[in-house]
């Protein structure tokens, strides 16, 4: 192939049609009609020998061998030229004008990504900061370009890892630890529990993303016999809604129980036994480790999160957490 014989316009329907897997998305990608997006799908085959996107079943298309090898290189492609051809004048966060896309869990959102935007009218008000719920997909997006950032517990064994991800860059953002939490007139409840104790009472369970275990359901698991689950839900904030004015227990980040103690009637306590830490990492692509905004706003979140109250008394006695 030569390339006085293609048009370079043609890579960025290629990385849309990499990208997306599906002619239709692609065009609404880079702001095409279907049939112009086709007519290119139709050129590159062509110029590249290869059928690139082929049937996989109910109205559905997949990568070929060689297209997968290429959607990787042709996004770094892209990118460099961009880089190369845009000016780059020293970034000045007062002045920039820019979107930021980040994905966090709702848990993030509440006890980082709120102070963040705060943080971010006085320091950068021309950034818009787009926060996104986490999702199993949120990792490939940022992998794509879609999301620039995303916040998730740095032990990454819900995602399904494969080699694309490999130009992922990671740094932790900030820590927290688990809690038991009860509603404040379960009388139940009078101090630290045992695990003897936990199993004994009713529990809400929390699973993310549809059925993936969060990692104290794991922990629970692993000390062998189940809890007495009686609801299931996908987050946190919902756990802690099904708790407040029942006789269900639930176990949660530190922190986010404590921004939620007062409104929903809540108190807190140690667990006398072990549960994981709660580590959350701020991760992007490779691609953008030197980008000046990046770099930036990537120390922002490290000084928002500096600011977070990980550290909080543990409970030495029967009592409740007093915060």
């Amino acid at each position: 192939m030569h390339l006085n014989r293609i048009d370079l316009n043609l890579l960025v329907a290629l990385d849309a049609l990499l990208t997306d897997q599906n002619v239709t998305r692609a065009a609404e990608r880079v702001h095409v009609s279907q049939p112009a997006m086709s007519g290119a799908l139709q050129r590159l085959r062509g110029h590249l020998n290869d059928q690139l996107l082929e049937p996989a079943g109910h109205h559905r298309l997949t990568l070929t061998p060689r297209a997968r090898r290429l959607a990787g290189p042709v996004k770094e492609l892209l990118h460099r030229i961009q880089s190369t051809l845009s000016p780059q004048p020293e970034f000045d966060p007062l002045t920039a004008e820019q979107d930021v896309q980040i994905a966090m869990s709702s848990y993030c959102a509440e006890v980082l990504g709120s102070r963040l935007i705060a943080d971010l009218q006085v320091y950068a008000p021309k950034i818009k900061c787009h926060i996104y719920e986490l999702s199993e997909n949120s990792l490939a997006s940022v992998c794509n370009g879609d999301l620039d950032f995303c916040l998730t517990l740095s032990e990454r064994s819900y995602f399904d890892l494969g080699s694309q991800y490999l130009q992922l860059q990671a740094e932790q953002a900030f820590s927290d630890r688990f809690v038991i939490v009860a509603a404040s007139q379960n009388d139940r409840i009078t101090g630290s529990l045992t695990l003897e104790q936990y199993r004994e009472l009713p529990s809400v369970e929390i699973r993310f993303y549809g059925n993936a275990l969060s990692i104290v359901e794991r922990a629970l698991q692993c000390y062998g016999q189940p809890s007495n689950s009686v609801a299931v839900v996908s987050s946190f904030h919902l756990a802690l809604s099904a708790v407040s004015g029942t006789t269900l227990i639930a176990i949660v980040p530190a922190l986010l129980a404590k921004a939620q103690a007062k409104s929903l009637n809540l108190k807190l306590y140690d667990a006398a036994f072990k549960l994981p830490a709660v580590s959350e990492a701020l991760i992007w692509h490779e691609r953008n480790v030197a980008e000046p905004s990046h770099v930036w706003f990537r120390q922002q979140v490290k000084s928002v999160a500096a600011g977070l109250h990980t550290q909080m008394p543990c409970s030495e006695t029967r009592e409740p957490i007093a915060y």
